[in-house]
Formats: C-alpha cells, structure tokens, sequence
C-alpha cells in the first residue's frame, strides 16, 4: 500500500512538473514574477550570418522583429557578415543600424567558426552600441554561435532562435547538434517558432524545457493582400514559391507536374525560386513539352513575391522538412487556397480548413490537389478577402515582439555565469571529451578577451550615436535620412 501511493505521488510531481514547464514555455515570465517589466528597455543586438540583402525567412523574421522592438521603444543593432561591397554600417527605416562586418563567408553565406576571428569585431559592437541582450538566429549561423560564446565571456546575457529541424543519424546533424549543445547550454533563454521544433531542439541540445519558448513567425499582412483580378481567366493557377533544393521537395514537385497537366488542361505552373534543382524542373518540362504551362521565374526579390502570388488559386509547398514554413502564411494571406506536405510544424501554422495537408509523396500531393482543384471549380472555397481577414488575425509582428519582449525582460534578471562554473557547466552538460576542449576553448577566448581589454579598454572605446531607443538622438524625420544627419553610409541598391 505505501509503494502504490509513492508511486502515485512520483506521478503526481512528474505530471506537475510537466505543467509548469508547459506554462513557462508558454509564458516565459511565469517562472519569474519580476521579470515583466513595462518601462525597461533593452539594447538588442541581432546576430546572424543571414540577413538583407540576402531574402530568406530567418532575415525577413530579424528585419520585421527589429522594427516592432524599435516601436516599443527598445535600441536594436543587428550585426552580420559583409555582403560584396556591403560592408561597413548602415541604417535602415527607423533607425536601425546593420553592422556588416569583414568576415570570410566559407560555405552557403556562413562564415567559419573559429570563436577567435570574430571576438575583436564583435566586442566592438557590443561595447560601442552598450549591448545589453545579445540574440543570436539560427542553427546553420556560425556567426551566431560565435555571437553567444563571446557573450557570455563578455558576461551579457543571451537569446538564440532556433528557425530549423535537425536529424539525429547523418555526420552533419551530429556535428550541428554537438556544437548546438555547446553553444546553448548556458544561454539564458531559447525561442523556437513551433512546438515540433522546441521538442526537436530540446532532444538535441538535451536542454531543460523550461528555458525553451515557443514564438512563431508571422507575416506583414499589408504587403500580402488579395488581388482576384490578377488571376488569368479560364485557367487554375498553382504557384511554387520556394529554393530549389533536395529540402524543399523539388523532385516531388517533378513527379506532381507532368501528372497533373495530363489530367487538367487548364492547370498551369508558376514556380519562383533559385537553386542546384532547376535542372530537374527544366527536364520534366522540356521532356513533356510544357513550356507553355510551366513558368519559371528565377530567384525573386521579397518586393516582387505578392505580385507572383496573387496571379494564383492554389499555394504549394512540397517541403521534406520545415519547422515553421513563412511561405505557406505569405500564400494564404492572399488569399490562396494552400496544400503542403504534412512534415515538421507544419501542421499548427493554418487552421485545417485553411490547409490541405498531404504526406511527402507524389500520389498524396497529387491527390490533394485534385481535391483543391474540384472545391475551386464548385465555388465551394473561402473567398481570398475572408482568407486574408483570418491569417491577419491570427499572426503579426506586434505579437511576436511582445512575446519576445517579455523573454528579454526575463534574461535581464538572470545570473551570467562565472568563468569557473561556466567551464564546470561545460564539463557536466556536453561530456568529458567535448567539455574539456570546449572548456579549453572557453578559457583561451577569455584569455583573449582581457589581452584585447588590456590593448584597448573599454573606457576608451568611443560610444556609438544610438539611432534607436530611449536615447535615441535622431526624431522620426531624420531617421528617414540618417546619412545626411550624421554623415554615416546610408544603404545602396546594390
């Protein structure tokens, strides 16, 4: 009888525990009841390998999420590699300052990951903008993984973003979440942009969940609006917006394409998107002769993907593996009837009648289509204004800055390790082998960090003007025009 109720009260306190993780990943200050914080404001600088004028949904998400900070009156710095003769500072609307600093990009726009190279640049920043929260983005940034290790040197307290879904069995996802484990174990708070992906990431960092958030994307919905009159009568468009990569499912949408237009005669291709897949796009439509039914648009600028968007019916994404997709929110803000592959969080982005979900094969997708295609010829489908009334409601920027607003105000109270339980965390949290050189690598950028503060002090570093923020010295009117006011680079169309 005793055993029977401590193994229920073992229950009672494991399911307990389960709860309040659930809370405080939900609610990032519940854990904290001073955290939450109105007047506070924070200096954020935004690291990552990825931002403008590269296009992508890791720079789109910065860039959106800089500037409703900046509304809230927070000072935000965003700091990134050299993009060709990009380099330098430059300002973008509002205020915001784009540090582009002279790395060597290695491999797909991300620089190499040394921990030393970037600690005299880095320092800079943080110490020249008065950085308070450091937030880095993205598993594949290398930047970013400096970014938080050179932080917490520095003793500034950290945020990363995880935009992405991992495997376990391949080298290159060991190896990832190897340095994923060394680079999170002691940041003071992580965000991810879905359940599937907080779960993912919990498993390959082996991260406690209480100190994982989920905030996801969402979508500017007055540069998504609906446009029924750009739809080519007599005809049923589907539109593929997406890189042309093994990732994203290109040989999937190869198989769907000649199979489909044999069936529907009226059923046209509008594909926009860069990448080493192309070829096989162009293959299937030279082999059945579909040149006139298949267009292929290339790369696009983020300007011009409304303008592709709203000539379609149907949305498609053909992704292997997303943990939060932006295109299929973009799609269906326009009003789009939207069809995807039922793969990582994809399936909490739309309500299900807003998506049609299909697994990850030729015959499932094909067969989601056709379904779409009927439901379009009946007129049994939302019209685009009441599709686009719906995604609006559900996803803005505003949000997902407060959200992400409350977990710096939870980071500012915690702790900053000290070097020496830093390396002991390092130690116990990424195992004997990989602790100790890690440790070992911890100690030398420490070394490192006071040989650069005893050759230039932080007293003497020269405070940068803050374009953002309470101090900020620029008014609304000559954020418009920050290079005339203060005689810095202002962004080229380059």
């Amino acid at each position: 009888m005793g055993q029977r109720r401590k193994k229920a009260d073992v229950s009672a306190s494991s399911e307990k525990r389960a709860s309040e993780a659930d809370t405080a990943a939900s609610n990032p200050t519940a854990s904290n009841p001073t955290a939450s914080n109105p007047n506070r404001k924070h200096s954020i600088c935004m690291v990552s390998d990825f931002f403008y004028p590269n296009m992508g949904g890791v720079e789109s998400h910065i860039y959106q999420l800089s500037q409703c900070l900046i509304e809230k009156g927070h000072k935000v710095v965003i700091a990134t590699h050299a993009y060709g003769r990009r380099k330098g500072v430059r300002y973008l609307t509002n205020g915001l300052k784009v540090y582009y600093l002279p790395l060597q990009v290695m491999y797909n726009q991300s620089t190499a990951t040394t921990c030393f190279h970037s600690l005299p640049l880095l320092r800079c920043v943080f110490v020249r903008e008065a950085v308070t929260v450091v937030h880095a983005h993205s598993s594949f940034s290398a930047m970013a993984h400096d970014a938080l290790f050179h932080a917490k040197t520095m003793g500034l307290n950290t945020v990363f973003t995880d935009h992405s879904l991992f495997g376990f069995a391949d080298m290159s996802s060991v190896l990832t979440n190897k340095l994923l484990t060394v680079s999170l174990c002691d940041t003071d708070h992580i965000v991810c942009v879905s359940y599937t992906s907080k779960e993912n990431t919990v498993l390959r960092a082996t991260l406690d969940p209480q100190i994982v958030s989920v905030i996801p994307n969402a979508v500017d919905p007055t540069d998504f609006t609906p446009d029924p009159s750009q739809r080519r009568g007599g005809r049923i468009t589907v539109v593929v917006i997406s890189r042309l990569v093994y990732r994203k499912g290109i040989d999937l949408l190869g198989g769907i394409i000649p199979e489909l237009c044999l069936k529907h005669p009226d059923l046209h291709f509008l594909i926009g998107g860069e990448g080493p897949k192309r070829i096989v796009l162009e293959e299937v439509r030279e082999k059945y002769q579909l040149h006139d039914r298949v267009r292929l648009l290339g790369a696009l600028e983020h300007r011009d993907v409304r303008g592709v968007l709203v000539q379609g019916h149907i949305f498609l994404n053909t992704s292997l593996t997303e943990a939060f997709c932006m295109a299929i929110v973009e799609g269906a803000s326009c009003g789009l009837q939207v069809v995807s592959t039922r793969v990582g969080g994809i399936p909490e982005v739309l309500p299900e009648d807003l998506i049609s979900l299909c697994d990850p094969t030729v015959r499932s997708l094909c067969a989601g289509l056709e379904a779409v295609i009927t439901q379009l010829r009946s007129g049994a489908v939302p019209s685009p204004a009441d599709i686009h009334a719906r995604v609006r409601s559900l996803y803005t920027w505003r949000n997902v800055a407060g959200r992400t607003e409350k977990v710096y105000d939870r980071v500012a109270g915690e702790e900053v390790l000290p070097l020496d339980r830093r390396l002991l965390r390092l130690r116990q949290h990424c195992g004997s082998v990989a602790g100790s050189i890690f440790a070992f690598v911890a100690v030398l950028n420490f070394l490192f960090l006071l040989l650069l503060q005893w050759l230039v002090p932080d007293q003497v570093m020269d405070r940068a003007v803050d374009a953002s923020g309470p101090r900020a010295l620029w008014g609304p009117s000559q954020r418009d025009h920050p290079a005339e006011e203060a005689g810095a680079g202002a962004p080229t169309a380059e």
